[in-house]
């Protein structure tokens, strides 16, 4: 079957992360061409990079989940379970037209295995995605490690809520880090971000949804560790130019996040090498582990590499 597909959605999501969907292929495997336009007026745009509109990497993962969600016709959203690789190639600039080839193949119970290649307009290659998607009962049988501990409390301070601003290059409601709970320069941060009923992702649910529904996304989750991570690359001060996400490796989701909920970033360097970081980690929710981050790798790039508005400029 061939043909075309918008994304309906009630269930909370950062965006409308796909403009359209043409359906290639169906059955055990599918196949899938996206299309999304980066927006500036999209919620969260106006956050990510004041004055430089930067399509997250997560939101490409969000497409992908939102696309899959509207393929089956589940009742209940799907969710990210694993990423077992993602590389971010090129920059994503406002206005630039993305299209995902995705296929889609079964992975087990509830569980779907999405792969996808990404390029601009010009035929720029920008993203290379493996992850797996599961229904709610995949994400409530998913169990992190039985050995990892909770963070302990207390340690060395790092900055404030003003220095964290000094800081990112991001802003509300794109910031995703509340509070530095320990830094140790160079070795590891822990960091706190409180899910709040009021943020974008909530707006426009219709009432009488299940609490289900509700559940915070976990791309957002994934972009607040990485905004942690960045907190402690700028410790070493080897990070310069603009910071974005490079590749993410053997990321693995556990049990719901609500609305009410106060994550916990533990994210710590594996190793500096040139104008890059590799960092791992785990995310929690009380004594629940969330989230582990096998690998997660930044990259500093001169903002002329970024914005191509600086290039057609000159």
């Amino acid at each position: 079957m061939t043909g075309a597909a918008s994304v309906r959605r009630a269930y909370a999501a950062p965006l409308r992360a796909v403009d359209r969907i043409e359906v290639l292929s169906e059955g055990p495997e599918a196949r899938l061409v996206l299309h999304k336009t980066v927006d500036p007026e999209d919620p969260y745009m106006a956050g990510h990079f004041p004055g430089l509109t930067l399509l997250p990497a997560v939101f490409v993962l969000e497409a992908l989940r939102q696309a899959v969600t509207t393929l089956v016709g589940a009742d209940e959203p799907l969710n990210l379970l694993e990423v077992r690789s993602g590389r971010w190639l090129a920059p994503m600039q406002g206005g630039d037209e993305i299209r995902l080839d995705v296929t889609v193949t079964p992975a087990g119970a509830g569980r779907r295995l999405v792969t996808a290649d990404g390029v601009r307009q010009d035929g720029t290659p920008v993203a290379a995605v493996k992850a797996t998607l599961g229904d709610r009962d995949a994400v409530l049988a998913a169990q992190p490690p039985a050995d990892l501990a909770p963070p302990a409390a207390g340690g060395p301070p790092g900055p404030d809520y003003t220095g964290i601003l000094d800081l990112l290059p991001v802003r509300h409601p794109m910031l995703m880090v509340d509070r530095v709970e320990a830094l140790d320069p160079g070795r590891v941060i822990t960091v706190a971000k409180a899910v709040s009923g009021s943020e974008p992702c909530y707006q426009g649910l219709p009432d009488g949804l299940p609490l289900s529904r509700y559940m915070y996304p976990r791309t957002l989750m994934l972009e607040s560790f990485g905004q942690a991570s960045v907190l402690l690359w700028l410790s070493t001060g080897t990070a310069e130019g603009v910071p974005v996400a490079a590749a993410f490796r053997d990321c693995r989701f556990f049990g719901e996040v609500r609305p009410g909920a106060v994550l916990r970033h533990v994210s710590r360097i594996d190793r500096l090498m040139a104008d890059n970081v590799f960092v791992s980690g785990q995310t929690w929710d009380g004594d629940r582990c969330v989230m582990t981050v096998g690998a997660l790798v930044g990259s500093s790039r001169p903002r002329e590499r970024v914005d191509r508005t600086l290039t057609a400029a000159s």
